[in-house]
């Protein structure tokens, strides 16, 4: 190969590196949000877990259903969330 030859082939290999570097820091951002949210669904879903499991023991029946849509609500708005699931429960009951 001539030196021509692999400066080309430097410059496309520079190229490409830089291409996946830039595409890996255009995910990084959505791929953290999206990291956070699961953290916050499965957390919402424990909390919800550990509410139904305090509500058998003592003896109120009272219990949540832990779907996606409730553990939303639990993970994104914590305590206040499940306690006003609490009051619409009992309001409906």
């Amino acid at each position: 190969m001539d030196a021509t030859m692999q400066i080309r082939m430097i410059l496309i290999y520079g190229v490409a590196l830089l291409s996946v570097y830039t595409i890996f820091l255009l995910l990084v951002g959505p791929l953290k949000a999206l990291g956070k949210m699961i953290f916050k669904v499965c957390v919402g879903g424990l909390g919800l877990f550990t509410l139904n499991q305090i509500l058998v023991l003592t003896g109120i029946n009272l219990t949540f259903g832990i779907n996606i849509i409730t553990s939303v609500i639990a993970g994104y708005l914590g305590i206040v969330g499940i306690l006003s699931m609490v009051v619409i429960k009992l309001l409906i009951v």
